[in-house]
């Protein structure tokens, strides 16, 4: 976006908050003079936790699309943006969310809120101020290589391009001189930091560690450059998180009413993650993440956390005359596998089409016909296709005649079917939606009911599922509204020490580290469990009991999974292999993952075993090669956003000029060009 749309936006976030809820923390106190809004009227402490929500969203967003690059999540579409993510088809659309929620929402008002502390004195703020700017242009960088920095928010319409290690660089020179402005002590009367802070209650020795630990990160990043120092980056552990309790947080919350995100129209007060993650019904989990839950590294080992982390559903459900649910069991996801040939099938699912999304409650009974030549299209026999129906649906809540040249299937009242002839959709129920209800946008039952019941094309309360309590999906532990969002955990430091320890030799260090990691990722989420559990989520509205997916996991089962193949029982046998995956298990949908990802090159380097290509990549992944030996093989950042590539279109293409040795763009605008996902960004260019 240009930068005189960015100053309009500016004011237009000062007249927003003038509408804000009642406090930070239920969600940004607002206390400017209503007679007279203007964008100097703000004052700091209602002008922060703004600019810390709109990073939060941009993060947010760049967690569900990067988790779709690393194999986490994948959608019903083959064709929507986060199924050409998951495919490694990328296209453009993918990159504007992100980019306007930082640069219209909270980048074009740090300058305001540096140049308000300063003549306050409040020097807490403007070490805020420079924290998050530094957050937001390293993930800008991290996704799109180069962007307007030096020049992004000021008087320039058609702001010039940085590349990305000056962009680094400049983000940690603005780090240390925050760490500087949170050590002082602030000029009397200055506004107290607690006053407008959301992530850390104003308390500077939290965001030194925040900064701390980010250096740890961003330092961490560069293992492929020759400006990496592995003792820098355990130095900078040394004074960042040392435990759960120092976890650097943003609290959200399931509210019945609120105010709307400007940017894109979603409401404030839910998680960010949860807004592009669980909103809607069309993000699935991929098998692969499934397998690391379910059979880490091929051990057969069932993760504690594995309930928790993935959804689940009812099914083989009958209902009593009153319409009531008689009986059911639960199903959990069975992962969307866009790697290899699915069960039973003659080819992966996703080759086949899209999922069908729209699940049916019977409420009476409902006669589907499905041919044998149709059912031989997709599966090895029509016996592989009965073996299917009859896992899924009880002989209770389905009637099956087999006959002539097609089976047909009678769905009994409770049962969720599709309605459609394709037997292809039969066992799409088997890939639970990650969607989660919320009060406010989505209709759900109650505050403490995150459950989904979407169904027949309605949400929560007014679904068929809703109104009988049929849990379509249990939801997920970093994605459900009023799911806590980790900025940067204990967890994720212990991870990095191990990783730095195990490259630098020292596998002792690196295995303490690594079990460290471990059981602080189930402290961290036992403690969120434990408040879930007390305010009474382990049963829906309707009076069934979800324990499963909400409770604290038992102790015993964390003992016997630490004990277990899944995890490296001597420092010895450890690999980095193991860090890394363990790691990507405790980091949940962070962008982050797809630093790490990148850094080992996916599945070249053999450090994310089990990770291959998708397979229906093949279909239109122009621009990339075909020799999975090449980094060209692998997406490596994002393009440019159309604000950029339309507004800023001369800026953003003479960037690429740089590159035009390294790839051969196929359009004269190589900003347009699909070979520009191909080129790694600063930090990930080998040498």
């Amino acid at each position: 976006m240009n930068v005189i749309m960015k100053k309009i936006f500016s004011i237009a976030l000062t007249l927003v908050m003038l509408l804000g809820l009642s406090s930070c923390a239920q969600w940004l106190d607002v206390n400017t003079d209503p007679d007279s809004p203007s964008n100097k009227s703000a004052t700091v402490y209602n002008r922060l936790p703004w600019i810390q929500y709109y990073y939060m969203y941009a993060w947010g967003t760049a967690n569900t699309r990067t988790s779709a690059i690393t194999q986490m999540v994948t959608t019903a579409s083959r064709t929507a943006a986060i199924g050409l993510q998951a495919n490694w088809n990328p296209a453009q659309g993918i990159a504007t969310t992100v980019y306007q929620n930082f640069f219209l929402g909270a980048a074009c008002n740090i300058p305001d809120l540096l140049e308000k502390a300063e003549a306050e004195g409040a020097y807490h703020y403007m070490g805020a101020a420079l924290a998050l700017k530094s957050m937001g242009f390293i993930l800008m960088v991290d996704l799109y290589g180069e962007m307007p920095y030096t020049d992004a928010v000021g008087a320039n319409y058609a702001p010039y391009y940085d590349n990305g290690d000056d962009i680094y660089h400049g983000c940690l020179e603005d780090l240390e001189q925050a760490i500087a402005y949170f050590k002082m002590t602030q000029e009397p009367g200055a506004t107290q930091l607690s006053e407008g802070d959301c992530w850390c209650d104003g308390d500077p020795n939290a965001w030194i560690r925040l900064c701390y630990g980010l250096k740890a990160r961003w330092l961490n990043n560069l293992t492929k450059t020759g400006e990496f120092n592995a003792d820098a980056v355990l130095a900078a552990l040394e004074q960042g998180p040392t435990s759960n309790s120092q976890n650097v947080t943003m609290r959200h919350y399931n509210v019945a009413t609120a105010g709307t995100c400007f940017t894109v129209g979603d409401a404030y007060g839910p998680n960010t993650t949860w807004d592009s993650f669980a909103w809607g019904n069309a993000q699935r989990l991929n098998r692969y993440y499934i397998n690391l839950l379910t059979n880490f590294k091929g051990t057969g080992v069932e993760d504690p956390r594995a309930n928790k982390l993935i959804p689940s559903g009812m099914y083989k459900v009958t209902l009593n005359a009153d319409g009531s649910i008689r009986s059911y069991e639960w199903l959990r996801d069975h992962g969307v596998d866009n790697q290899n040939k699915d069960d039973l099938m003659t080819k992966d699912r996703v080759t086949f089409g899209n999922l069908n999304n729209y699940l049916n409650l019977a409420s009476a009974d409902v006669t589907k016909t499905y041919t044998n030549s149709n059912i031989l299209s997709f599966y090895n026999s029509v016996d592989d296709f009965l073996s299917a129906v009859h896992k899924y649906y009880s002989d209770d809540n389905v009637t099956v005649s087999v006959g002539g040249d097609a089976v047909t299937i009678t769905y009994h009242p409770g049962a969720m079917y599709v309605n459609d002839n394709n037997p292809l959709y039969v066992e799409d129920i088997k890939y639970i939606n990650m969607k989660a209800d919320a009060l406010f946008e989505t209709y759900g039952l109650a505050e403490n009911d995150e459950n989904t019941y979407y169904c027949n094309g309605a949400h929560g309360s007014r679904s068929p599922a809703g109104k009988i309590g049929f849990v379509v999906g249990t939801g997920g532990f970093y994605t459900r509204p009023s799911s806590t969002s980790y900025i940067l955990t204990y967890p994720e430091m212990c991870f990095i020490k191990a990783e730095i320890l195990f490259n630098k030799g020292d596998k002792s260090g690196a295995y303490t580290a690594y079990i460290n990691g471990i059981k602080a990722h189930f402290d961290l989420m036992n403690t969120r469990l434990a408040e879930w559990q007390g305010a009474g989520y382990c049963t829906t509205a309707k009076g069934f009991d979800v324990s499963f997916a909400y409770a604290p996991m038992p102790q015993a089962e964390i003992d016997a999974y630490m004990k277990s193949a899944a995890v490296v029982q001597s420092a010895g046998a450890l690999t980095l292999s193991d860090i890394m995956m363990q790691k990507y298990i405790a980091m949940g949908p962070d962008c982050q993952k797809y630093n790490d990802v990148r850094k080992y090159n996916y599945f070249r380097d053999g450090v994310y075993t089990e990770m291959k290509a998708p397979i229906y990549r093949s279909a239109n992944a122009n621009g990339f090669s075909s020799n999975p030996s090449s980094q060209n093989y692998y997406p490596r950042r994002w393009m440019h956003s159309t604000h950029e590539t339309n507004y800023n279109s001369k800026n953003v293409n003479a960037i690429y000029d740089q590159y035009k040795g390294y790839v051969n763009f196929s359009t004269e605008l190589p900003a347009l060009a699909p070979e520009v996902w191909t080129i790694p960004v600063w930090w990930d260019m080998e040498k």
